[in-house]
């Protein structure tokens, strides 16, 4: 499921404190100065080698001290995938410098290189999080954001071939089209993939609706079956998913049950180049297509054959 989190800045926070002060010529007050990380979670890769994550320290005037942070092992382990480049486990601000940042030193495990250098693959651990937080804030306050966690993301997953930006084909409302569809990875199982604009909603102006469907990738990673009948996360202003269906060729009838197979085509480096979508298959029958469906309220759009992928 996909979370969003909402961050206000460091100057707003400081606007809004001096807006509630009670007294008629409202002041934020050095008193009241805080440190906090900019950001309550950040993420990079396995490969990243170094990452800097921010602490802001907000007051008016400015305001000198030095805090103490430490690092909180999650399902990431220091030493293994991670350790703090600063031994001291300390930030010292001053009103010159507001910003500082805590350098943290990211491994790559078991990782193997390809003759010329490059690297080839690490050891799959799946994506793994650790958690920064303040020990001592000194002389000011610690603010809401007093703790940062980082996911690193794990470049090894078994479909890293598969997962990306494609560029789909289809023949859509009579004409061939082409847009854009993401390929994700699920956060739990490793043979599942969520397609972001699979039946090119962006050509009813819905394109970031987060109108995404699962797929289930086969063993030899040759195919990927996609179950209709699927429901949005997206709801509508009704209240309604957008549902994925067969349709037959006529547009008269449309299916919510069976699958429609996409066959993965690969390089011989082994990195997928393209996909073909059977539409033939599914409960609508030769020369079907898929759908976006609304109940109670009608069609977003519908894809018919030749339906195709290209990796970009």
């Amino acid at each position: 499921m996909k979370r969003i989190t909402t961050y206000f800045s460091l100057v707003a926070l400081v606007a809004f404190a001096a807006s509630c002060n009670s007294n008629s010529d409202p002041v934020f007050d050095d008193g009241d100065a805080f440190v906090a990380f900019d950001k309550a979670a950040a993420s990079c890769n396995e490969t990243d080698g170094e990452i800097d994550i921010a602490v802001t320290l907000a007051s008016v005037k400015g305001v000198s001290t030095t805090i103490s942070y430490e690092a909180v092992d999650g399902t990431a382990k220091a030493g293994v995938n991670y350790d703090l480049a600063d031994g001291t486990g300390t930030l010292t601000f001053t009103p010159e410098a507001r910003t500082q940042y805590i350098k943290v030193k990211i491994y790559d495990p078991e990782v193997t290189f390809l003759e010329d250098g490059t690297r080839d693959k690490g050891k799959y651990t799946g994506d793994l999080k650790f958690s920064l937080k303040f020990k001592s804030t000194g002389d000011v306050n610690s603010g809401a954001d007093n703790t940062c966690t980082i996911t690193i993301a794990d470049l090894d997953h078994p479909l890293s071939a598969i997962l990306g930006d494609w560029t789909f084909s289809a023949n859509c409302r009579g004409a061939m089209a082409s847009w854009p569809c993401e390929i994700r990875k699920d956060d739990e199982d490793d043979h599942l993939v969520w397609f972001y604009d699979l039946v090119y909603f962006s050509r009813s102006g819905w394109d970031g609706w987060g109108i995404s469907y699962y797929g289930v990738v086969s063993e030899d990673l040759t195919t990927i079956t996609i179950p209709l009948g699927q429901e949005s996360e997206y709801k509508y202003s009704n209240g309604e998913s957008v549902v994925l269906y067969a349709v037959d060729a006529a547009l008269n009838e449309i299916f919510d049950s069976g699958n429609v197979t996409a066959t993965i085509s690969y390089d011989a480096e082994g990195h997928a180049t393209g996909l073909v979508f059977n539409l033939d298959d599914t409960p609508a029958g030769e020369g079907g297509g898929l759908i976006g469906y609304i109940p109670d309220a009608g069609t977003i759009n519908y894809v018919y054959a030749p339906y195709t992928g290209t990796k970009d």
